[in-house]
């Protein structure tokens, strides 16, 4: 039971990341068209800030 709660822990995280990449990119393309609403500018923010986080934790989990 606890391998399938970490299987599908592990699915959600790579759907989340994937999400969050095809919305940054609707964002990018959306930013050079007219300029983001307020909402739009803060997840544009939240999400490079969230794709830095975990870029480094993952260096930490690889060379610690």
């Amino acid at each position: 039971m606890v391998i399938l709660a970490e299987i599908s822990r592990a699915i959600s995280s790579v759907l989340l990341i994937l999400s969050a990449a095809f919305y940054l990119r609707h964002l990018e393309k959306t930013k050079k068209q007219r300029k983001l609403l307020a909402f739009e500018f803060t997840m544009y923010i939240i999400i490079q800030v969230a794709y830095g986080l975990f870029a480094i934790s993952l260096l930490i989990s690889v060379f610690y």
